[in-house]
């Protein structure tokens, strides 16, 4: 009788495909985008400063730079 094994050269080592998507996870990448919202609408502007709101037209434009963690906590 003879074993039939296959190879499968793209067959992955499980453990070692876990341990590379834990470290990936576990890095935190902090992106700071400039963000600008209308005080009159509330449209959100990302990046540089507006002249005015693309929605209506406003000058009354406020900068927050808050990082909100909620949005990139795993657990």
């Amino acid at each position: 009788m003879i074993a039939h094994t296959s190879y499968n050269p793209m067959e992955i080592n499980e453990d070692g495909t876990i341990q590379a998507v834990l470290a990936m996870l576990s890095q935190r990448h902090v992106v700071s985008i400039p963000r600008w919202d209308c005080e009159v609408c509330g449209m959100i502007h990302l990046g540089s400063a507006p002249e005015t709101c693309e929605s209506c037209g406003s000058t009354i434009l406020a900068q927050h730079s808050d990082i909100h963690c909620e949005m990139n906590n795993h657990w």
